[in-house]
């Protein structure tokens, strides 16, 4: 890896130029291949680069993060550079603790996905902590903002809205100045790529697929500095003037060659033609078409907001933060309808790197958390007259009902980090005699009370496996706890015949 960030699409810009860029590989947003709702995250999963080239994930993100490690050590460790800054520096990679921010809407598989890439990068397991973006949000604009703004009582809700998705929390602030989260994250992928997205589909509309992704393929020069240039129009939109823009010369060429008649033509014949001028090499996109790009992830915000305000009332406060949350349009779109409880604090698509920093050092300046599912551990109980027939499995001559959902926690139950221990333990026994090895599943379900783990929006989450006395004992108990309240869900094990503990390692991606 040669380059991460602005840096990466300057030097590949460079490449292309050289025509040598065919044998690197450019990879854009995607971290958004770790966001699922409802599959499995396979950790052999691939994704592709620009021009559609495939690299493992684990690689390209344990890539990236080495990247960063590396610039950030090199900073450390460099003596004269640090004393500019008024620091000693440090003398060995074990004083420093990193923290990796992740979106709290992730599922269990992707944290798991970003902590084995982070491990992979050279990271030592116990020195790193998964923070919450939106968290790590809050606190710097909780910070920042100070008691004035958000005294002890205060509800608001942090609305962190990046490229690729929009990640909602709400916190209450403490008498003591920690936070509390007083609902469960919630959003979804619809950050300001959808934006993008949707200026690409009407080109698409008006040019053809197979048109736009040739030129994609034998100009990618043009294409990169065509988008640049719409990136940096969209970002100043202010929904008071049309924004323009230098249309591709070898895209109108191409098209006008393989169509055989011009761009202006096709346009005309489109029901947006009046939205949209071609003018020299320039293309000029109306303001309500522009709006239009917006229309989408604005209105998913806005009902997840509503949902938010209306679960929790009351709420102080909407702070803004993210990239995304720079653009002027948005800004004025949420202010109309929210009023005086938006708030844009300095600097908002910093706010997660400030606000990662302050976590590290207080991890319990978030005091609880609200669970986003509800938990539980598959499990067989011996078959009754109620039970599913289709559910019915014989071991050992018995009769069982299979994949029940054994319960642990509740969604929407608040849990404090000091009282993650504190859950009741849940009693499991070996379903054969023979058995050397336990292997529990862990589930996830949108629902309160689910009765079997295959029901629909179940996930699984996990498996613990455990070696258990081969003596041929059933009564071997093992109490299992799912404890919550922190980042990342952990798992205790007691082996009651051995009176042994253990902090269960969970194969999340199996």
């Amino acid at each position: 890896m040669v380059a991460f960030g602005d840096e990466a699409k300057t030097k590949y810009q460079e490449l292309v130029k050289l025509k040598n860029h065919r044998n690197w590989y450019l990879f854009e947003r995607f971290k958004m291949a770790l966001f699922t709702r409802d599959g499995p995250l396979d950790k052999d999963m691939v994704i592709e680069d620009i021009l559609g080239k495939k690299m493992e994930a684990i690689e390209i993100f344990s890539h990236a993060i080495r990247f960063i490690k590396t610039e950030v050590m090199n900073t450390l460790t460099d003596k004269k550079q640090m004393a500019d800054m008024g620091d000693f520096g440090i003398s060995s990679e074990t004083d420093v603790h990193w923290v990796l921010t992740v979106p709290a809407i992730w599922n269990d598989l992707s944290k798991k996905f970003m902590r084995d890439a982070a491990t992979k990068a050279g990271i030592p397991d116990d020195l790193l902590t998964l923070a919450l973006e939106p968290e790590a949000a809050s606190l710097y604009c909780k910070e920042q903002l100070g008691v004035s703004h958000l005294p002890a009582g205060q509800r608001y809700m942090v609305l962190d809205l990046g490229g690729g998705t929009a990640d909602i929390t709400a916190h209450e602030v403490n008498p003591n100045g920690t936070l509390s989260e007083i609902y469960q994250p919630t959003g979804g992928n619809f950050g300001g790529t959808n934006v993008d997205n949707k200026f690409i589909n009407t080109l698409v509309q008006i040019l053809g697929a197979p048109l736009f992704q040739k030129f994609k393929q034998d100009f990618m020069d043009e294409y990169l500095e065509f988008m640049q240039n719409f990136e940096i129009k969209k970002r100043n939109f202010d929904s008071t003037e049309r924004i323009t823009i230098r249309f591709p010369v070898q895209l109108r060429e191409k098209y006008e060659e393989e169509v055989g008649e011009t761009v202006e033509s096709s346009l005309g014949q489109k029901p947006f033609a009046k939205q949209l001028e071609f003018k020299n090499d320039k293309l000029i996109i109306s303001v309500d078409m522009v709006k239009s790009f917006f229309d989408e992830p604005l209105e998913r915000i806005i009902k997840i907001v509503e949902d938010v305000v209306e679960n929790v009332k009351p709420i102080n406060h909407i702070l803004l933060v993210g990239g995304f949350s720079e653009s002027p349009f948005l800004q004025s779109v949420l202010r109309n309808k929210f009023g005086k409880m938006v708030i844009i604090p300095q600097e908002p698509s910093l706010a997660v790197l400030h606000g990662a920093v302050m976590y590290g050092h207080k991890p319990l300046a978030i005091a609880a958390r609200v669970c986003k599912y509800t938990y539980g551990i598959a499990r067989l109980m011996k078959f009754k007259p109620h039970h599913p027939q289709n559910k019915k499995i014989q071991i050992d001559g018995t009769d069982y009902c299979d994949a029940i959902f054994n319960k642990h926690i509740e969604i929407g139950t608040k849990i404090s980090e000091a009282d993650a221990e504190n859950v009741t333990a849940h009693e499991y026994f070996p379903s054969s005699s023979v058995m050397k090895q336990a292997v529990l599943e862990i589930y996830a379900s949108p629902k309160k009370n689910p009765k079997f783990v295959d029901e629909d929006g179940c996930q699984f989450v996990g498996l613990i496996k455990m070696d258990i006395d081969p003596e041929g004992d059933i009564f071997s108990k093992l109490l299992v706890k799912l404890m919550f309240g922190g980042t990342e869900l952990r798992i205790q094990v007691t082996d009651v015949k051995h009176n042994t503990v253990t902090n269960a390692c969970v194969d999340f991606l199996g």
